[in-house]
């Protein structure tokens, strides 16, 4: 048995094992598609081997879940908090518009990966993230609807899913723009198109 010492130093290293397969296997699951993808092909390009994938992931499967539900579940946590902790909808929607833009720049868009590989998911899998994914629009909608009196709910929905598909498209769009320059072109086409009243 190993000792508390011991087990401590294995997560220290392992878990930057994991975050990097979950990035390595996002970009590939992304210009690739799940089925073209290899373990073999995550395992190449995150330098890791194909046991030390199999001590985090089940499978190839299991693997593209967790990419999914890992950003997704944090997009959504930090949507909530915002809506609950700021009263100003003006204010938290400014926030989260620029934290998705920032995820986005940081990692490829979870809604992407999901769509594009939404053939892999096991149907219990899919409901759930589409649920996940639905409560994370619903914090947008919730916000921008005082904003937007002159919109019924089902326009204000087709708005923020429009929105949405906007600022993930950053992902594929960004080249040769720095971050600041991104953050401040999208947040402001978004927010002019989440708010500007005609």
């Amino acid at each position: 048995m190993r000792s508390e010492k011991g087990a401590a130093e294995a997560t220290a290293t392992d878990s930057p094992r994991r975050e990097k397969l979950l990035a390595v296997a996002a970009e590939l699951f992304l210009h690739n598609g799940y089925d073209s993808v290899t373990v073999e092909m995550i395992c190449a390009k995150a330098g890791i081997s194909g046991p030390a994938l199999y001590r985090h992931f089940q499978n190839k499967q299991a693997l593209l879940i967790a990419v999914v539900e890992k950003d997704l579940k944090s997009l959504h946590r930090f949507a909530r908090e915002t809506v609950e902790s700021e009263p100003d909808p003006a204010t938290a929607l400014a926030i989260m518009v620029e934290h998705h833009i920032l995820s986005v720049i940081d990692a490829p868009p979870t809604p992407l990966i999901f769509h594009k590989n939404e053939h892999a998911f096991p149907e219990a899998d899919r409901r759930r993230i589409r649920r996940e994914m639905n409560l994370y629009a619903e914090e947008w909608i919730s916000t921008v609807s005082p904003l937007r009196p002159d919109l019924s709910e089902p326009q204000v929905r087709l708005l923020t899913q429009s929105v949405f598909s906007m600022l993930n498209a950053v992902s594929t769009l960004n080249k040769g723009l720095d971050h600041g320059a991104i953050v401040s072109t999208m947040s402001y086409a978004a927010i002019q198109a989440l708010t500007a009243i005609p």
